[in-house]
């Protein structure tokens, strides 16, 4: 009877995988749109240097890895009607609804350096303050509905598909409507007014709709809770968490934000921003096809295959230079041979997550999580202000939304090294650590077993 109950309870149903895709619409609205645009909106439109911009996403970003391991630790530690993450993924939506409308927002009478100060602010309320809130809640939500690997997997494409979601807004859609209104501030208004409403309204039905299960089952188990002395201890033992964190920041350190000015300025073209991120969406189609391909070959070997893969298709982008179709060829391949991380990553962590429960006895179920959602915000942070810097470097000509500026040869040179070379460098890297992470040898399955016998799961 209890067997039967215990299953019953695991049953992923259609409102818990709608649920989950809602609350990665939450978080992807922290870690795609803001990233995606800060940089242009505060060089072209609000007028403050490339690389005082670069420096307020550099200094920021030393904060997030912080706040995502103290929220993970608070997320584990929370005992509420609601489960443990819901009630962040509440939060956190209104707060980065609000935190995104103020950072599109500056008052263009503001001086120079207040202006600085006012993007530094609200950049950091709605990153490592807000945007930690959203992503370690929704990361370890994935844990949560089930202690099934393979359902995780599942999981892992309706995740994929609310955050894709919001890319193609981000590179479809958003391009179009600055162009319409040429790039002025009534444009990043209304944008953002867009992603600030799905931040709230996802949060409010992806909660809704969504049921911690493993959190109900195991609670009477897991009472006793671990000190953050010894959670920091485990972690640092951990080697396989280790290898997460790093191979996540580097997978999205190569997400250099630099479509929009690769449009504009190699191509010529602002309108061709969404036509170039338009490959980006073919994981859409291939998702459904990723789980299957996964169980047979692993995680592992799919994920770093893909990098490896990715690598080789931004070197072609590389020499594409101005020549649209090449370009097009080396942006599809590389959208195509990202799907297997897409996919495998939360089945992962939440493999990284049970072998640290069978280590620990003890649920680190959000701490452990926070290391993909740091190594997401990171990594995307970092790549925005490393970009920013570069293009600095670059000879890079930042004015105010009314007058173009001709770029010099060396930041044309740059955006085309951070389009390319720079990525296919990350991706290598990170192929490396993901290669590291060999949970099917430790006998993970065996583990997973042993750990749902003694109602840890």
């Amino acid at each position: 009877m209890e067997d039967k109950m215990k299953e019953n309870t695991e049953k992923l149903g259609m409102n818990q995988k709608i649920g989950i895709m809602l609350c990665a619409m939450v978080s992807a609205v922290a870690t795609g749109y803001v990233p995606n645009y800060i940089n242009i909106y505060y060089t072209d439109n609000v007028g403050i240097s490339m690389g005082a911009v670069g420096m307020i996403l550099m200094i920021t970003k030393i904060t997030d890895g912080v706040t995502d391991i103290v929220m993970g630790m608070i997320v584990d530690r929370t005992h509420t009607k609601l489960g443990k993450a819901r009630p962040w993924v509440l939060a956190g939506g209104a707060g980065l609804a609000i935190s995104i409308m103020m950072l599109f927002n500056c008052p263009g009478s503001l001086p120079g350096w207040f202006k600085v100060a006012f993007c530094a602010l609200f950049y950091f309320l709605a990153n490592p303050i807000f945007g930690t809130m959203t992503s370690v809640a929704c990361g370890t939500m994935n844990n949560l509905l089930t202690a099934d690997s393979k359902k995780r997997s599942v999981l892992g494409v309706f995740s994929a598909y609310g955050s894709l979601f919001c890319v193609m807004l981000i590179g479809l859609v958003v391009p179009v409507i600055l162009s319409a209104m040429n790039e002025s501030q009534a444009a990043y208004t209304t944008v953002t007014l867009i992603f600030a409403a799905i931040a709230v309204l996802a949060a409010i039905l992806g909660v809704k709709l969504t049921r911690e299960t493993v959190t109900e089952h195991s609670e009477a188990h897991l009472k006793e809770k671990q000190p953050v002395k010894e959670s920091l201890k485990e972690l640092v033992k951990n080697k396989y968490f280790v290898f997460l964190a790093i191979g996540t920041i580097l997978y999205n350190l190569s997400a250099a934000p630099v479509a929009t000015y690769y449009a504009k300025y190699v191509f010529g073209d602002i309108n061709k921003t969404a036509l170039i991120n338009l490959p980006g969406m073919l994981a859409i189609f291939i998702l459904p096809f990723a789980v299957p391909f996964i169980n047979k070959f692993g995680k592992r070997n799919c994920i770093v295959g893909g990098m490896l893969l990715a690598a080789a298709s931004h070197i072609v982008i590389f020499f594409a230079n101005t020549n649209l179709a090449m370009f097009m060829i080396g942006k599809s391949i590389g959208g195509i041979a990202v799907v297997p991380f897409t996919v495998a990553l939360i089945p992962m962590t939440g493999e990284i997550c049970d072998y640290a429960l069978y280590r620990s006895k003890k649920p680190m179920d959000g701490t452990i999580s926070s290391a993909a959602t740091m190594g997401g915000k990171i990594g995307i942070g970092l790549a925005a202000g490393l970009s920013s810097m570069m293009l600095a470097l670059g000879g890079y000509i930042s004015t105010d939304s009314s007058v173009l500026a001709v770029q010099p040869d060396s930041a044309i040179f740059m955006i085309r090294v951070l389009a390319g070379i720079y990525p296919a460098v990350m991706y290598i890297l990170a192929a490396i650590c993901f290669w590291k992470i060999d949970l099917e040898k430790k006998g993970i399955t065996e583990i997973q077993k042993e750990l749902k016998e003694q109602g840890l799961r």
